[in-house]
């Protein structure tokens, strides 16, 4: 059995079955593979982003999983925030019409939805996207050892001039370094 009959069974073609179920899984998918696993979150905030004056502020205040669900064609990303400004989400990622994007589907606790293209080319990890007066991207370079991604969020009114939003790390955590709260349910 192939590993595509293990995790992907083929669906028995009917006269009426629907157009839209694809015949195997998507090769691509086998590089979301690096994002697989429980990292925490820290942000790094430039001084001055909540205000003149404001202090340059880093710090821990949340985690993330990366799960396939069952039949391993969609990527589950599921992010807590502890601080009450930050949202907290879900994410569902699955092939891109292109074989080297991906497409997010993004919802947050503020009743935020958003689609989302991203990348996985080797150790860089993209999402963007174009939005009217709102265009956002995230660049991330995934450690040699697969335990650490640094990147940072940028946005732009127009798509061409580009500003610095904040850093956003993740560092891989095993089961204990996980908080029960987020873990346990």
């Amino acid at each position: 059995m192939s590993t595509n009959e293990l995790h992907y069974p083929r669906q028995p073609e009917a006269p009426d079955s629907p157009g839209d179920i694809p015949a195997e899984r998507p090769a691509s998918l086998e590089r979301l593979d690096a994002l697989i696993g429980r990292w925490e979150m820290e942000a790094s905030f430039e001084a001055g982003y909540f205000g003149p004056g404001s202090p340059a502020i880093t710090g821990r205040g949340g985690y993330t999983t990366f799960e396939w669900l069952e039949g391993r064609v969609f990527l589950t990303q599921r992010f807590v925030n502890e601080h009450p400004a930050a949202p907290s989400g879900i994410a569902i990622i699955g092939a891109g019409t292109d074989p080297t994007t991906f497409e997010q589907h993004y919802y947050d606790s503020r009743g935020v939805a958003r689609v989302y293209q991203m990348s996985m080319d080797g150790r860089v990890w993209k999402v963007w996207r174009a939005a009217p007066r709102f265009w956002q991207r995230y660049h991330g370079e995934i450690s040699a050892d697969g335990t650490t991604i640094k990147g940072a969020w940028e946005g732009s009114v127009d798509g061409s001039e580009w500003k610095h939003d904040f850093g956003l790390t993740y560092t891989k955590v095993d089961e204990a370094g996980w908080p029960c709260g987020v873990a346990c349910g």
